[in-house]
């Protein structure tokens, strides 16, 4: 009667033959935010299976850096949880990474990354989109202590976050990242919520859809 009554998602059984999709990883419960270098626990073996099979998804072009969409069905399943460690463990492997909070209505990654005394006076997206005399290097926030990515925090609040991204300006922060960086992690809204990352979904070259065990309704599948 418990099991017949749940009706939460539990593990990728869930997904397998419901979406047309690969199945790129399952990451374990931990009470770490964020995981450290040389990192030896079952979640950093878990975002280090999740960098290799990303890659066999990824285009092979050398001359460009890839962008890489993070986002879920509603808020609170783990994308800023999932974007900031997976730019924790690129860095890892030695690669350039940039990762953008574009999720513009509820950031997280400032307080995943617990750097928000650093971005105090710093500008992010919101700034960037609104104002056109900013250039992206003016917003990105080199190497946060203790990291060795960059970040783009997602700035301000605004009323009207779908009609900013729509402006044409965030392309140009995607397209500097893939020119300087090997990596653009970009954290985004819910899609089930908001149409904010629909609007701007053509501009990566993967996106990986995060579900959480026990939170998600398996109806909204």
């Amino acid at each position: 009667m418990k099991f017949l009554l749940d009706n939460k998602v539990k593990d990728k059984t869930d997904f397998e033959g419901k979406v047309n999709a690969p199945i790129l990883g399952e990451i374990p419960t931990s009470d770490k935010k964020i995981i450290e270098h040389n990192d030896r626990s079952s979640l950093a073996e878990a975002f280090r299976i999740l960098r290799t099979n990303m890659n066999f998804l990824l285009p092979q072009d050398p001359d460009q850096g890839k962008v890489i969409f993070v986002t879920a069905t509603i808020r609170g399943e783990g994308k800023a949880f999932v974007s900031t460690n997976m730019a924790q463990v690129l860095t890892m492997s030695n690669k350039k990474v940039l990762l953008i909070g574009a999720d513009i209505r509820s950031p997280k990654v400032l307080d995943y990354l617990k750097i928000a005394d650093q971005a105090r006076y710093a500008k992010g997206i919101t700034e960037y989109l609104i104002d056109r005399s900013l250039n992206p290097e003016e917003i990105i926030i080199h190497k946060p202590n203790p990291y060795q990515f960059d970040v783009v925090y997602s700035g301000i609040i605004a009323p009207n976050p779908s009609e900013l991204l729509m402006n044409g300006r965030f392309e140009d922060i995607i397209n500097y990242g893939k020119q300087n960086y090997d990596f653009v992690l970009v954290d985004t809204a819910p899609v089930s919520l908001v149409t904010d990352t629909l609007l701007i979904a053509d501009q990566a070259d993967l996106t990986i859809y995060v579900s959480r065990s026990n939170y998600l309704d398996k109806r909204m599948i």
